[in-house]
């Protein structure tokens, strides 16, 4: 049977590496040094595999093809994408995956009422990238890569997320394995892409929402509506990565390691961790 032995939860935002000038320096080496305690935690917590959830930025899936939640099964995944075009800040590279691991959950969900949608080749952007450059720089960590549509409606809802999480740790314990697997939730808080509200930044809605996933509040996580997220960015309805983690983790105590509404970043940064 294996063991759900580590969670975290990170903004995943690619200025951290490719434009930091833009942040309040004291900030930004606050959010450097979570990102080092995320890391150490990692390392110490030594997982045989870990699933890392985002969203995904309009690279592999379009508006005319956006399932709810996907999964990459294969031996290796790489990224970010867009360094093909462009010097982003993380080096292009290859990650190590574990297709078995995959493939159980794929059909386990599909047997028990989670439809995945199956990735077999998948060059990641930087909502998986930036984060793991930053936690695993050698990519000595096997990662399965997860999406969820958190960007073109209808989106899954909070609440189906938070099922998901649940289900997602029930599929965990009954692998017929004695591997430890670790979950890493990337994405949000309150933020805006590419809209009027871009730089606006919601401190109370983000220090809300923290307060009750640290409190392991998953019934006010699962009732957010999407009116209410989308009131606070156009791109805060990322936190759906957080409320799957949420899921998982039930009843386990999580501690908030940071939280800064950088304005040059225009976005609400958080990381948490789960032991």
């Amino acid at each position: 049977m294996a063991q759900l032995c580590l969670g975290m939860a990170t903004s995943h935002l690619a200025h951290i590496v490719n434009a930091r000038e833009l942040g309040d320096p004291q900030q930004v080496a606050i959010f450097d040094a979570g990102y080092r305690r995320l890391a150490d935690a990692l390392d110490q917590a030594a997982p045989d595999v870990s699933l890392i959830i985002s969203a995904e930025h309009v690279n592999k899936f379009f508006i005319d093809n956006m399932p709810a939640f996907a999964i990459g099964m294969f031996d290796a995944f790489s990224g970010p994408v867009e360094t093909r075009t462009r010097n982003f800040g993380v080096p292009y590279r290859r990650v190590p995956s574990d297709f078995g691991f995959a493939r159980y959950l794929i059909e386990r969900g599909l047997d028990e009422g989670v439809d995945w949608a199956v990735i077999e080749s998948w060059d990641v952007d930087h909502g998986f990238m930036v984060p793991l450059f930053k936690l695993d720089p050698d990519a000595r960590h096997p990662m399965v890569p997860i999406f969820i549509n958190c960007a073109s409606p209808p989106l899954p809802s909070p609440r189906r997320c938070y099922a998901v999480g649940r289900w997602l740790a029930d599929a965990i314990r009954q692998w017929d394995s004695n591997k430890r697997v670790a979950i890493i939730a990337t994405g949000g808080l309150s933020h805006s892409v590419g809209s009027v509200q871009q730089g606006f930044i919601d401190v109370d809605f983000d220090r809300r929402f923290l307060d009750d996933f640290c409190a392991g509040r998953g019934d006010a996580l699962a009732a957010l509506s999407d009116t209410e997220i989308s009131a606070t960015g156009s791109a805060t309805g990322e936190i759906r990565s957080w409320i799957v983690l949420a899921g998982a983790f039930a009843g386990r105590p999580v501690e908030r390691v940071m939280y800064e509404p950088i304005r040059g970043f225009d976005t609400g940064c958080a990381q948490c961790l789960i032991r």
